[in-house]
């Protein structure tokens, strides 16, 4: 009776050992948490709809949580759609015992974007007169995003939120004179500091390069430093004109450097 109990035991123990294995590394998908996620979404941003396939579900025993991830979400917004590389999260598994669920922090990955859809979709949610401006500006460009969101008891996201990805092929016209294009760029940001490498524009015509360009808000301040990394620059006359109008007037400037 002794060795049945006793192989019983060593059973369940390899039985239960493994079964935390496979979770831990593999995981299980299940569609458990769908509805779930995009209810606590609909309670933050009424105007969004989001689109989940199946949740993958991994164990993380060391801190008692279990890891979410989904590839192929969508986010749509009205008649704006845009399509996401993968969305994570995570929760304590005493929740998921209990049957309950509150998004603490939520993993953003999108594929690339073109920005000015983008922009356009984010005004859908929350609209502002910096948004309009930048819609009309942006000619063109492409976006590749991380993104990372904490949240709060009630639900809003913390200030500690961070962003990294890169800007490619963009091209920016803010007025007449001034063409922004070849624009390249990597950017980490979150509240209070912009940091910008490899930037890398063409300033009508004019390659640029700017191998980092940090900004910092200091309350309604911002600081801005950055390398230059660009070889002389030679203005002709009709440059001159076109940067300047009629600034210079008074003077004749054949060309500049």
């Amino acid at each position: 009776m002794k060795k049945i109990t006793y192989r019983s035991l060593i059973f369940l123990f390899i039985t239960l050992t493994g079964f935390i294995i496979y979770l831990s590394i593999i995981g299980i998908k299940t569609d458990k948490f769908n509805n779930q996620i995009s209810k606590e979404l609909k309670k933050k941003y009424p105007n969004l709809e989001l689109s989940l396939d199946k949740i993958n579900i991994v164990l993380d025993p060391f801190n008692f949580q279990l890891n979410l991830k989904t590839i192929g979400a969508s986010l749509k917004s009205k008649n704006k759609k845009i399509s996401l590389e993968s969305i994570k999260s995570n929760i304590h598994i005493r929740t998921f015992f209990n049957n309950e669920f509150s998004l603490t922090e939520l993993d953003i990955s999108t594929r690339s974007l073109e920005i000015k859809n983008f922009i356009s979709f984010i005004r859908m949610i929350q609209d502002n007169t910096q948004l309009f401006i930048l819609e009309k500006f942006i000619k063109k460009g492409y976006l590749i995003a991380n993104i990372n969101l904490k949240f709060d008891k009630n639900g809003k996201i913390n200030n500690d939120f961070f962003i990294k990805g890169s800007i490619k092929d963009a091209e920016i016209k803010p007025i007449k004179k001034f063409n922004f294009s070849k624009i390249n760029f990597n950017f980490n940001i979150d509240n209070k500091i912009y940091d910008f490498k490899d930037v890398k524009l063409s300033l009508n015509n004019t390659n640029l390069v700017f191998p980092t360009i940090n900004i910092k808000r200091e309350k309604n301040k911002f600081s801005i430093n950055g390398k230059n990394q660009n070889k002389n620059i030679s203005l002709n006359e009709n440059q001159i004109i076109q940067f300047f109008e009629n600034d210079f007037s008074l003077f004749k400037i054949n060309n500049s450097k």
